[in-house]
């Protein structure tokens, strides 16, 4: 683009150069004076066609930063819901048996979220895709997830890569649920955990005894020591 430019800017030297004095064929002159134009054309059309595709490329990453502020806003708002019963009864009814299971199925959304951000923009392939998509839902918290918001999915977003999106899951869904969901690792709550006596008050003579016999042992060492130094002497 540069050199064609810059033959632009020559091409009227050029032409005076050709200008022999009396001597001047204006045919010539004439088919130079339309490639020049040509040249013009070309080059005026090539600079607007870059302003075009920098006006696209800039529209679309303001576009990227949107969603991407959007979608901050909206984990920062699940995050605390997550953390609060009053946050999330504030997003409607349940949509499982207790606040835990809810705290699961919001978490499976945030994680489905991300998963679309990373294919919309080409960064998760559908391989990628399918591979942990089975691995979630392989869980039960996933499967009741999908199960509950798969349709949400197909029927609010629209375009291309959303469609691939929701058919890619909605078929590692159905692969997945032919085979039982993986069993939760068993945890032990901590009041489940033994918790040991705490000393009775009408124990306290035990105590008392205890340590009386504690000091007479003590005392009968100390005068059978005394007893075998003074048989030494």
């Amino acid at each position: 683009m540069v050199v064609s430019v810059g033959l632009v800017v020559l091409s009227p030297l050029a032409l005076r150069a050709l200008d022999n004095g009396d001597q001047v064929d204006w045919n010539r002159l004439s088919d130079i004076g339309e490639t020049y134009g040509a040249v013009s054309a070309i080059v005026a059309a090539v600079a607007l066609l870059g302003v075009v595709v920098s006006l696209v490329t800039q529209s679309r990453e303001a576009s990227a930063a949107r969603k991407n502020a959007r979608r901050g806003h909206h984990v920062e708002l699940m995050r605390m819901a997550m953390d609060d019963p009053r946050y999330m009864e504030c997003w409607g009814p349940y949509l499982t048996d207790s606040f835990a299971a809810e705290g699961q199925y919001t978490y499976v959304n945030l994680v489905v979220a991300h998963w679309y951000s990373e294919y919309e923009v080409g960064e998760m392939s559908d391989t990628l895709l399918r591979a942990t998509a089975t691995s979630v839902f392989a869980s039960a918290p996933g499967r009741h997830y999908w199960r509950n918001a798969g349709t949400f999915w197909r029927d609010n977003y629209s375009g291309r890569r959303a469609r691939r999106f929701h058919r890619v899951l909605e078929e590692t869904y159905k692969e997945t649920i032919k085979k039982l969901p993986a069993t939760p690792p068993a945890t032990v709550a901590p009041e489940s955990l033994p918790v040991p006596d705490a000393p009775r008050a009408d124990r306290w003579w035990l105590t008392v005894l205890v340590a009386a016999g504690g000091g007479a042992a003590a005392a009968l060492v100390v005068v059978r020591a005394v007893r075998r130094a003074l048989r030494g002497h």
